[in-house]
């Protein structure tokens, strides 16, 4: 998963770092990637530093190995809608946007602590 911080650095990077920062991040070698996409190890490499541009059809292809948009990979920021088909989440993340803050620290709370619930049955099972 890239964190918060991740996503703040890679807005001022290209688009090449950005692959190179995701990657390294989810702790994917150059070859597992280039494998998972279908391309030598060494277009990789060159996308990386920045020394061609890949077709948008393997630009789609790398963001999906990547499990991130391709809009985090073009423009340094992804897009929730990108990654949740659930329309019902989305609208309720979308009112909660609305709340004053206060309530919004209590949902989120509500969120971690059925996530780690959730967490926590995966492991005694």
């Amino acid at each position: 998963m890239v964190t918060s911080q991740q996503l703040l650095n890679l807005y001022d990077m290209s688009f090449g770092k950005r692959i190179k920062e995701v990657r390294t991040s989810k702790k994917i070698s150059q070859e597992e990637l280039s494998t998972k996409v279908g391309i030598h190890a060494n277009h990789l490499s060159r996308y990386e530093r920045d020394v061609t541009l890949p077709s948008i059809e393997i630009a789609s292809k790398i963001a999906k190995a990547l499990e991130v948009s391709i809009d985090l990979l073009v423009f340094g920021k992804q897009d929730i809608e990108d990654n949740l088909q659930d329309n019902e989440l989305i609208n309720l993340f979308k009112t909660v946007q609305s709340f004053d803050d206060d309530n919004k620290k209590t949902v989120k709370d509500l969120i971690s602590a059925f996530i780690l619930k959730q967490e926590l049955k995966q492991k005694l099972a």
